[in-house]
């Protein structure tokens, strides 16, 4: 049972995959209407919002755009950075969105910080303390691994409701300020949703792996 659920999370994964690729392809090569990249874009949403402070930096990759709320630091990836395209204006607002929920403390983004430690723990040790309680006949011990795991695997579930905020922010942030015409706003929301696809692609596979863990656990 496990191995099927694996298999069927992991191709579901990968085609949720496939199209955010083929929806970053396409708005990639079409140039936004104000022709302004996605450091000019974050930039300017956060000064808007009171938010100077939040430093801006290039991160090596593609998507790898990321928000550090310890460090009020805003990555984004060098095409996202640099391409006046409305893929590049999408994701970048996507960011500012988790700089927003910062500055407004959102509860949800306050939580994942908290469990990050615990999530850490769980995906470093979870497996090595579930496997040596089995081997050591400790149930104790493969519990307090079980539940390492399923603090490990809960974290995409957990990420869900904070990417869908974020996206919703970087859409009102764009039309507020003007940053898009008609067709422009069709492409970001487009873009945003095939994101947001990978994270309740990962969240159903957390959620069904935690399923099939429980089930043993019952079980035993």
């Amino acid at each position: 049972m496990f191995l099927i659920v694996v298999v069927l999370t992991f191709a579901a994964s990968w085609l949720v995959k496939v199209w955010m690729t083929r929806t970053y392809n396409k708005w990639s090569r079409v140039p936004n209407a104000v022709a302004a990249n996605g450091h000019q874009v974050a930039r300017h949403i956060l000064d808007t919002n009171g938010l100077q402070h939040v430093q801006l930096e290039v991160s090596k990759g593609q998507l790898t755009d990321h928000y550090i709320p310890s460090q009020d630091l805003m990555r984004l990836s060098e095409s996202i950075n640099n391409d006046a395209s409305v893929a590049s204006i999408a994701v970048a607002a996507h960011e500012c969105g988790h700089a927003l929920q910062d500055k407004e403390n959102y509860p949800m983004l306050k939580l994942k910080a908290a469990l990050m430690p615990l999530a850490a723990l769980g995906n470093q040790f979870g497996l090595l303390l579930s496997i040596g309680g089995g081997v050591l006949g400790s149930s104790t011990l493969m519990n307090a691994g079980l539940a390492l795991i399923a603090f490990g695997v809960l974290m995409p579930v957990l990420t869900l409701p904070i990417e869908f905020d974020a996206s919703k922010r970087a859409l009102v942030e764009l039309q507020r300020l003007k940053l898009v015409d008609d067709k422009d706003y069709d492409g970001a929301k487009s873009m945003l949703l095939a994101a947001a696809m990978t994270y309740v692609a990962s969240a159903v596979s957390s959620m069904a792996i935690i399923g099939v863990f429980l089930i043993r656990f019952i079980r035993r």
